[in-house]
This record gives structure tokens, sequence and C-alpha cells, in this order.
């Protein structure tokens, strides 16, 4: 696992997360209703990691009931605020147990996964004193240097006289050829054709304000790269698509 990360029980919890996000990003039609199912278990794995070996409480069998130890975890911890509450609430209730025990054809949109990813993280931050995000992109740059998830990148033509908004047309570039810096994007607007030149500024604008999992960038700091965010790659065949009509 990570160097960075000294805490053994940690170690299922991040692999259940990495399955999650691999999960997400593949093709499997119901993708997302399998991809929370495994959220979910990492938050309550986080939940009795926690409380023994953190808080050092003794589970007993009353603890084996999700709700007594959501109980002793909020009591134990309470950075765990409000919303996150009502968010792990919520997914569990209306949306886990349905997935789980009643239906496998219902499915879940990309901005609600998105979200409930986001509270799951947040508690185990909260938990471990470490940054989950972080943790998982490492393990995913281990599989990837494996080679267990290279694939044929899937060419979609772009019509960028369409793109209007520079975020788009940023965003579009950085799908592209995952640049280092705002010279490796104008390098590529040069080659399309493309008139738009950014700033360093102007660069750096664009993508830290579209920056994180909620949002269209994210920086991969292993690779010292700009990559889209899951909702970056979600929302790029919208974006092209729409150019194209």
């Amino acid at each position: 696992m990570a160097a960075e990360k000294t805490k053994p029980w940690l170690d299922g919890i991040v692999d259940t997360l990495v399955a999650a996000r691999l999960l997400r990003d593949s093709t499997i039609p119901h993708r997302n209703r399998l991809a929370v199912i495994l959220l979910d278990s990492a938050f309550e794995t986080t939940c009795r990691a926690y409380l023994r070996n953190e808080a050092r409480i003794q589970l007993d069998n009353a603890h084996r009931h999700r709700q007594n130890l959501i109980k002793t975890m909020r009591s134990n911890l309470p950075d765990i605020d409000g919303e996150v509450s009502k968010s792990i609430d919520y997914c569990y209730e209306e949306i886990r147990c349905d997935f789980y025990h009643e239906s496998a054809s219902k499915t879940l949109t990309d901005d609600a996964l998105l979200d409930y990813e986001e509270t799951v993280y947040s508690v185990i931050d909260r938990a471990f004193s470490v940054r989950t995000t972080d943790l998982v992109q490492a393990e995913l740059v281990k599989i990837k240097a494996r080679g267990v998830l290279e694939q044929p990148v899937q060419e979609i033509p772009i019509a960028w006289s369409s793109l209007t908004s520079k975020a788009d047309r940023v965003l579009a570039a950085v799908s592209t050829i995952k640049p280092r810096n705002v010279q490796d994007v104008n390098a590529f607007f040069r080659k399309e054709g493309v008139a738009l030149r950014l700033t360093g500024d102007e660069f750096t604008n664009v993508v830290a304000r579209n920056r994180g999992s909620k949002n269209l960038f994210y920086f991969n700091k292993d690779l010292r790269r700009w990559e889209p965010s899951a909702l970056g790659r979600y929302r790029l065949p919208k974006v092209v698509g729409d150019a194209a009509q």
C-alpha cells in the first residue's frame, strides 16, 4: 500500500475503495449500484476499525446491528457533522438496502455516487487523519503501472468551433493529452488548429476553479499531470457530442 499509510487496518478499507473506483470507471451497466454497495461496506468497516483501534472500544454483539454501530461511532467521533450523517443515513436507508436486498435492476446517477464517495472519504479522513483520495489514487497508479487497466484510447471527434466555453475546450484538451502545464495545452491547441491560447494564470484559473471530485479536473501528483476527474470523463462525451450535432 502507499508508503504514507502506516495503519494496517486501513489496507482492506483502501482496497475496497479502489474496487469501487474501478467499478465506477468500468463499462458494466450497473456499475454504480455495485460501487455504492462497496462504498457502504468500506464505511461500516471504517466504523469498526476506528472504534477498535483508535477509540479502543470493545465491540459486542449489539454492534453487529448497524444502528448501534453508527450510534457508537458518532458518539466517539464528533467530527462527523450533521450533514455527513444525513448523507450516510440516506444512502443506507434509501439506496443501499434497496440495491442490496431488493432490486438488481435499479441504478444510481454518477453525481449521486460521487457525492456518497466524497462523504465516505471524509469520514475516513477524519477517523484516521489521512487523505483517502491520495491513498486510493496511489493504488490506482500502481495498478495502471502493472498494465491491468490499460485499454485502447477511444478517439472522440471534437468540433472545436462549437465549443465556446473556455472550460469545455480545456476539458477536451486535458482529456486528450493529460498535460503537465499550459505549454502542453497551447501546443495541442496549435496542432488542432484552435485559435485559443492561454496564459499560465488563465489555465490555472480554469482548472483550479473546476478542481475536485465534484468538478472536472484532477491533478495527478504521482504522474505530475492534469487529468479529467470522474465527472470530467462523464461530461466529455456530452460536451463533444452536443458540439458535433
